[in-house]
């Protein structure tokens, strides 16, 4: 990848901000990975064979972005808006904790739970997809198109495995649907930026999202298309509840 290339030619500081917040999404992969370990998941040898890889790749996805993020460092990018240091303290006990209730709560569902994982991981991808994809159109930067393009490729081969694990295991049963269906209600989105000041997710849907009511339909379509997934409006309900984000 060629990152020279931006000092002649530099990305817009609301494109650096919003790959600021991908860097997050792409490395939080770990946090992530931990959560899905601790269930019935860790069972199934193809997936966690997958997931290995996966991280391994989003890693180095969210390397490739930072220094992208680096190239530019005469662009000063607001600093995000952190909680209180009360709201902080509780926020630290909240993740230390939510591993440990999430085991207990996975393992009572069970099998299920891979087929979550693997919705999850689906639809994670077609919105980091459609961000970049947006991140490229908003800022036509010939070396941006060409980074995007390569990790596109990565971020289709992990798709892959995603969707085809994700269709089969919805197709068990109607538990498993209903199961999937409340647990993606309540995912947020991007998965890895769950840990990020609320001020870098709003502007993250706000600036790529809100001005294009296409991409986001066609995003809630391809989840509509998963079995018993149909009308949930995740995408559509996301870019509104971070409705304003700009600032």
């Amino acid at each position: 990848m060629d990152f020279s290339a931006f000092a002649e030619h530099p990305l817009h500081a609301d494109t650096l901000r919003a790959l600021r917040l991908l860097v997050a999404a792409e490395s939080g992969t770990m946090g992530h990975l931990r959560n899905v370990l601790v269930t019935a998941t860790h069972k199934d040898a193809r997936v966690t064979a997958f997931l290995g890889t996966w991280a391994f790749e989003k890693f180095w996805i969210a390397d490739a972005l930072q220094h992208v993020v680096d190239a530019h460092p005469a662009v000063v990018l607001p600093a995000p808006v952190r909680q209180s240091r009360i709201g902080a303290f509780f926020g630290e006990i909240r993740d230390r904790v939510r591993p440990i209730t999430g085991s207990i709560r996975a393992n009572r569902i069970g099998e299920d739970m891979i087929a979550v994982h693997m919705t999850v991981g689906t639809i994670d991808e077609w919105l980091t997809e459609a961000a970049l994809e947006r991140v490229a159109e908003l800022d036509p930067n010939p070396a941006l198109r060409s980074i995007v393009d390569t990790l596109l490729q990565v971020k289709a081969r992990q798709l892959e495995f995603f969707e085809a694990q994700a269709r089969d295991r919805l197709a068990t049963s109607e538990r498993t649907r209903a199961v999937v269906a409340r647990q993606i209600v309540r995912t947020g989105w991007p998965v890895g930026a769950s840990a990020e000041a609320a001020s870098e997710t709003a502007f993250f849907y706000d600036y790529l999202f809100a001005g294009a009511p296409t991409t986001v339909a066609a995003i809630d379509d391809r989840i509509s298309s998963l079995p018993g997934q149909e009308g949930l409006s995740l995408m559509s309900r996301a870019v509104a509840a971070h409705r304003g984000g700009r600032a």
